[in-house]
């Protein structure tokens, strides 16, 4: 379930030659590392790679970011379960001069791969508490929908379509990945915070629990368009229905009526409730949760646990 993952922590009594600022590389800890320059070429920290996973270090700050899943299994786009999260983080840990559980986390990106249409689904979004979804585009096609706050990021989007792209690699079933991309302040400064301090708690089986609910919930939460039978309509719902999902018209009330579209906003999301499809909201909601299940399921430690 885990995918990208970025922490940090300071390593004490490190070499002198990396506060020196030279512009040379320095072997130490197993590792070759290359010095970082800014752009007027002053040396500002040094980097260097553990497979794909990115390795920097500011002074006697170590960052430590990439994809958790590529650096196991070299793709994010078949199933991550607990067991193999908790093998790929000893392997990591192994590798590195400082104890990854220990260091304190920035970023975690939790997902799922799902065989489903993606154009279909994303297509459906309307909002998420008002921020827009915004298309993903690659080589000007256009292959998912994000949702992007300053703490966070949602997103699903065609992974058949991005894999044979970016990597050439062909994929035979029609394949949709859901992610949610949150930082530091997103997981933990809340009215009910999910406690993501430390790398140490992505293997806590209760946080690993509210990070798939967290998924889980967040999409559930988008606002969506469904399967409409017009015919039973008012005309007033059916006028509110148009210039709602008309980009133009519903961009100038926010803008010259606030109070107005905010009341007629409301009567617009009652309306899609009430219309609502059950079936079709469901469809998407059961294959993620369902390889949610599966990414714990024979893991003992999840016993006393449960997806909701």
């Amino acid at each position: 379930m885990y995918d990208t993952i970025k922490s940090k922590t300071i390593i004490d009594n490190l070499p002198k030659v990396f506060f020196a600022n030279k512009l040379q590389n320095v072997d130490w800890a197993g590792f070759l590392w290359r010095p970082i320059q800014n752009k007027k070429a002053f040396v500002i920290g040094y980097q260097t790679e553990l497979q794909n996973i990115h390795l920097k270090l500011y002074g006697s700050e170590l960052q430590i970011e990439n994809s958790l899943q590529k650096f196991f299994m070299g793709n994010n786009y078949q199933d991550f379960t607990f067991t193999q999260v908790l093998t790929a983080l000893d392997t990591l840990n192994n590798h590195l001069p400082v104890d990854i559980y220990k260091t304190s986390l920035s970023r975690a990106d939790v997902g799922v791969v799902i065989n489903h249409d993606t154009i279909q689904e994303t297509d459906r979004w309307i909002d998420y508490k008002s921020t827009l979804p915004i298309p993903m585009i690659k080589g000007n096609v256009i292959y998912g929908k994000e949702i992007r706050k300053t703490n966070y990021k949602f997103k699903a989007y065609n992974k058949t379509f991005e894999a044979k792209k970016t990597a050439d690699i062909k994929l035979e079933e029609q394949l949709m990945r859901v992610e949610l991309k949150g930082n530091y302040r997103y997981f933990n400064n809340r009215a009910n915070p999910l406690g993501i301090y430390t790398v140490q708690d992505l293997i806590d089986p209760i946080k690993y629990n509210l990070l798939a609910n967290e998924l889980l919930n967040f999409y559930a939460s988008i606002n969506k368009k469904t399967n409409l039978d017009f015919s039973n309509w008012s005309a007033k719902e059916t006028r509110l229905y148009g210039y709602m999902n008309y980009a133009d018209s519903a961009q100038a009330m926010k803008l010259h009526h606030k109070e107005t579209h905010k009341k007629e906003r409301g009567q617009y999301l009652k309306l899609l409730s009430k219309h609502k499809d059950a079936e079709q909201e469901k469809t998407v909601f059961n294959k993620l949760k369902a390889k949610v299940d599966f990414s714990i399921r024979n893991c003992a430690c999840f016993k006393t646990c449960s997806i909701v």
